[in-house]
C-alpha cells in the first residue's frame, strides 16, 4: 500500500520544486548542503572511510577538499534529479551533450549493438534523458527497481519520457534473446558491490580488492555487443559533456575478466583526476572475496 507521506512529499513538496528554474533550485542546494554537511552530517563516518581506504597516501586536508566538493555536488546531484521530473526537453539537451557522437555513429553504421558500461559518476539522471534524443540507436538501460513502489513508478516515468526504455533485471536474458531488428544501445551501470560474490569477478580498484558484477562482459560476449566505456564530464554546475571510450569491438577476442579489468582501470583513472563526483556515500567495499573470509 503507497503510504500517504509518500504522496504528501512528491505532490506537495518534490514536484512543484521540479517546476522552478535550477538557479533558484541551487540556491537551495548551497542552504542544504551547509546544514547536511555541517549539522546533519549524512552519512560522514561513510564517506570519509571510504576516501582514506581509497587514497591512503592523501593529507586530511586533501581528503577534507574532496569530502567537501563530493557533497556539494551530491546535494546538486539531488536537486537536479528533482528537476529531472519536469524539465524540458529542450533544457536538459541544452545542458547535456556527447564529445564524440562520431563514434557511435560509426557503430551504428556498422550495424553494431552496443553495451555502456558506466558508473555513478557525475549526473546519470540527464544522461537517461538525453542520450535517446543525441543517437539513432534506440537506447535502454538495466535498472534495479526500488522497494519503494510508488517512487519506482516516479523514477521509471521520469527516466523513460525522453525515449530510454528501462529494463528490469529479472528481464535481462529474455530482453538479449528476443529478435528485433532494430539497433540496440544498453547502459549497464556497475560500480555497486555485485549480488553474487562467487561468480564476481575481483581484482584491485582504487587500492582495494573489489569485486564486480561480470554481467555487462558476459551479455556482451554471448550476444556479440560492443563494449564502450561512457562517463560525463561536469563542464560547469548543471552543464555535462558524456564521452565514449571503446572498451572492445568483439567480446569473444578478450579472456574473461578482462573487459572488466579495462573498465574498471577506466573508471579509477576518471576518479583519481576528480574524485569529487562519484557516489561515496555507499559502503563501496563491504564484501571480501569468498575465499578470504575467516
Amino acid at each position: 500500500m503507497i503510504k500517504i507521506a509518500d504522496r504528501i512529499l512528491f505532490y506537495v513538496v518534490l514536484k512543484p520544486l521540479s517546476y522552478l528554474p535550477l538557479g533558484l533550485l541551487y540556491f537551495f542546494s548551497n542552504i542544504v548542503y551547509f546544514l547536511a554537511f555541517n549539522f546533519v552530517r549524512y552519512r560522514r563516518k561513510v564517506v570519509r572511510a571510504n576516501l582514506e581506504r581509497a587514497f591512503p597516501d592523501k593529507t586530511g586536508t586533501e581528503l577534507s577538499s574532496i569530502e567537501k566538493g563530493f557533497y556539494k555536488h551530491f546535494i546538486d546531484f539531488i536537486f537536479e534529479s528533482i528537476k529531472a521530473v519536469s524539465i524540458s526537453k529542450k533544457e536538459v539537451l541544452k545542458r547535456t551533450s556527447i564529445k564524440n557522437p562520431e563514434l557511435l555513429q560509426e557503430l551504428y553504421d556498422k550495424d553494431k549493438n552496443v553495451i555502456v558500461t558506466c558508473g555513478h559518476y557525475n549526473n546519470w539522471e540527464y544522461y537517461s534523458l538525453s542520450l535517446p534524443e543525441l543517437t539513432k540507436y534506440t537506447t535502454y538501460s538495466i535498472y534495479q527497481p526500488l522497494k519503494n513502489k510508488f517512487y519506482d513508478q516516479i523514477l521509471f516515468n521520469s527516466r523513460t519520457r525522453n525515449g530510454m526504455q528501462l529494463i528490469g533485471t529479472k528481464d535481462i536474458i529474455p530482453f538479449f534473446t528476443s529478435s528485433t531488428k532494430e539497433k540496440k544501445l544498453v547502459v549497464i551501470v556497475n560500480d555497486q558491490s555485485p549480488t553474487n560474490l562467487q561468480s564476481a569477478h575481483w581484482n584491485t580498484f582504487l587500492n582495494q580488492e573489489t569485486g564486480w558484477n561480470i554481467g555487462p562482459e558476459k551479455l556482451a560476449r554471448k550476444y556479440n555487443y560492443t563494449v564502450l566505456f561512457g562517463h560525463s564530464k561536469k563542464i560547469k554546475r548543471g552543464y555535462y559533456e558524456v564521452e565514449f571510450t571503446t572498451i572492445t569491438e568483439d567480446a569473444s577476442l578478450l579472456n574473461p575478466g578482462e573487459i572488466t579489468d579495462i573498465y574498471s582501470a577506466l573508471l579509477e583513472q576518471l576518479i583519481q583526476n576528480k574524485p569529487d563526483y562519484w557516489l561515496w556515500s555507499h559502503k563501496r567495499w563491504k564484501h571480501q572475496r569468498p575465499s578470504l573470509k575467516k
